[in-house]
């Protein structure tokens, strides 16, 4: 029996708006009707795995026969290959929707290789991040139409993508400052920002896969945030550079803020927390002196307050990934200022002993935060 029906069955019950009679007329024509409507999660897995498979498959068939066609064969090839998917999503969107959805995914997985080998195909002007750019335009089309998650988390991977290509690239081909550390706190931001998408008590799938989109993106984020560095080039910084500076930095702080807006109206006031904390960790990657304890000491922070998250928002994930974050830092500064200042045998040794002992101390805390979440009203 399906979740979101059910809840909002019971919800308008009551409110008054249905009897007892009608609501169990419905709840008997859904059971009867559920064999040949739902979609099982096997078959859900069977149709993504599938997927995955027909993708790989048209990739090598077209890199096999890449050199055997002519210019306007492969652009045919092309176009006709992601025809192809988005005509059959559409052909099952009734009787399967489940396949439906995969086909449009790699449909819209597609149009990227397509636009990527359109421009081989012409020698049109490099430039790679318009490429990123229509492909997210598709993907943003593909959302309008069928509003389901692929499209939604393929918007929410290629628009950052194309913001942070068309940096990167004007940096290096101005001779602009570059600073890394504009792409890694926009990143960590937006991880965050997904990972706040999702509400405890929501059935909404697509606000889910958001979330579980920011908690996979999370922990590569903040390790490419404590390692950020700015470099310059041998040109003299221009006014054109430092407008483009500026520029990148509000992007990069401004885009998450009113993402996180959109997705939790007033309670997104705590993510100001979040960007004093990513700034800080930027601004001692930043300090002509080493910082590293002052640096491990401030992940352990955010880490501590990803839990704290987690438990006023009643998360798990949130809390699973404080967890984590914590015993990366207590790795990572072990093996940065611990470990090469003991023996090779003490050292061994001391790690062993911090694996099993701190991994079961913190196994124990995770347990009973992930308890005490269970146990709020």
């Amino acid at each position: 029996m399906s979740t979101q029906w059910h809840s909002a069955l019971e919800r308008w019950r009551a409110a008054g708006l249905l009897d007892e009679a009608t609501a169990a007329r419905i709840r008997a024509w859904e059971t009867a009707h559920a064999t040949s409507t739902g979609q099982s999660r096997l078959a859900a897995i069977v149709f993504a795995l599938g997927g995955l498979l027909l993708a790989a498959g048209i990739l090598l068939f077209v890199a096999a026969h890449w050199n055997d066609l002519a210019p306007g064969g492969r652009f045919a090839l092309v176009m006709s290959m992601v025809a192809a998917l988005h005509v059959g999503g559409a052909y099952f969107a009734r009787t399967s929707p489940a396949l439906s959805t995969v086909l449009h995914a790699v449909g819209t997985a597609s149009l990227g290789a397509g636009i990527f080998l359109a421009g081989q195909i012409f020698n049109l002007a490099e430039h790679w991040p318009g490429a990123l750019l229509l492909w997210a335009l598709g993907a943003a089309v593909g959302l309008y139409l069928l509003r389901d998650w692929p499209h939604v988390l393929w918007v929410a991977l290629l628009m950052p993508a194309w913001l942070a290509g068309e940096w990167l690239e004007a940096s290096a081909s101005r001779h602009w400052f570059v600073e890394d550390a504009v792409v890694a706190v926009g990143a960590w931001l937006l991880a965050v920002a997904y990972l706040a998408a999702d509400r405890a008590g929501s059935s909404t799938v697509w606000r889910k896969a958001l979330m579980r989109l920011g908690a996979v993106a999370l922990i590569p984020a903040a390790l490419l945030l404590s390692i950020a560095d700015d470099h310059g080039s041998t040109s003299a910084p221009t006014t054109m550079g430092a407008l483009g500076t500026t520029a990148a930095w509000a992007v990069a702080l401004g885009l998450p803020t009113v993402l996180v807006l959109w997705l939790r109206g007033r309670q997104a006031v705590w993510f100001g927390l979040a960007i004093v904390w990513a700034l800080l960790v930027a601004w001692l990657n930043w300090s002509p002196k080493p910082q590293e304890l002052a640096l491990y000491a401030l992940l352990a922070l955010g880490s501590a307050g990803m839990v704290v998250w987690g438990l006023r928002d009643r998360q798990r994930l949130h809390v699973n990934l404080g967890i984590l974050g914590f015993a990366l830092t207590v790795a990572g500064f072990y093996f940065s200022s611990v470990f090469d200042k003991l023996g090779r045998s003490l050292g061994l040794i001391c790690m062993g002993a911090l694996f099993i002992g701190g991994g079961w101390l913190l196994e124990r805390a995770r347990r009973s935060l992930v308890a005490r979440i269970g146990e709020q009203p």
